[in-house]
């Protein structure tokens, strides 16, 4: 009796355990999809369309060098009692980021700078040396009228834009006296409002890489002289790359 009364409960245990799995595998599924319908849907991006061959519509970003032609910059200016010479004309260096407008316009931002070489200024009792920097900031529009033609690898383009030229200039001066030589050093700046204007072609090597060159003209004109001179207007011949990005 003791023996039955024993397997009927292993019995019951089995149907009760049983039940009780049943009870929570149920809770389970119903939790996952209660969740599942909470959950947002996500929605599939798109993946982004890739660079198109031209110019059209692109930003660009890169650099130039090449000479300034300003007779101020390596100008020797002889007076009476002294004498202002420079010992080279450098080469003027320039960043640009040209993002677009439109399909054949895109600013023009730039930031450059031209150096006039060691100064020295001596008056037979004076010597002063020194040192003068311009640093050109233009904002414009850059226009290439022929980019919508994808195919044309060479692309003329034109440049026009208002600059605000800083000027600085630095110089030591040695004075001999009886009592012994006298050294001071100086600072003075600048900043003149100008324009600049200019063509040239941009020569597309791929997608995104292309190779350019301009010619533009910068006026720039100080109200007071920097190492000797005001005027420091001239013609720029640039060449440099540029990175072409959507």
């Amino acid at each position: 009796m003791i023996r039955e009364c024993r397997t009927h409960w292993a019995r019951v245990r089995i149907v009760l355990f049983q039940g009780l799995a049943l009870v929570l595998l149920a809770s389970l599924w119903g939790m996952s999809a209660a969740h599942a319908q909470l959950r947002p849907h996500r929605r599939q991006v798109a993946p982004p369309a890739p660079m198109t061959p031209g110019l059209a519509g692109k930003n660009a970003l890169g650099g130039l060098l090449g000479p300034w032609f300003s007779k101020e910059l390596a100008k020797e200016i002889v007076g009476p009692d002294y004498r202002i010479a420079a010992s080279a004309t450098a080469f003027h260096l320039e960043l640009f980021y040209q993002p677009r407008l439109t399909g054949v316009v895109n600013l023009d931002l730039n930031v450059g700078a031209i150096g006039r070489g060691d100064i020295r200024i001596s008056n037979g009792i004076e010597d002063t040396y020194g040192t003068a920097t311009l640093y050109p900031i233009g904002f414009g529009v850059r226009i290439a009228p022929l980019a919508q033609h994808a195919t044309w690898t060479v692309q003329p383009m034109l440049r026009v834009g208002g600059s605000l030229v800083i000027g600085t200039e630095r110089f030591q001066s040695v004075v001999n006296t009886n009592i012994g030589t006298l050294i001071g050093q100086s600072m003075q700046s600048r900043v003149a409002p100008g324009f600049y204007g200019g063509a040239g072609l941009i020569w597309l090597l791929g997608n995104r890489l292309a190779l350019t060159g301009n010619a533009k003209y910068q006026q720039v004109k100080f109200s007071k002289e920097l190492f000797g001179s005001k005027d420091y207007s001239g013609l720029q011949v640039l060449i440099g790359v540029m990175y072409l990005y959507l």
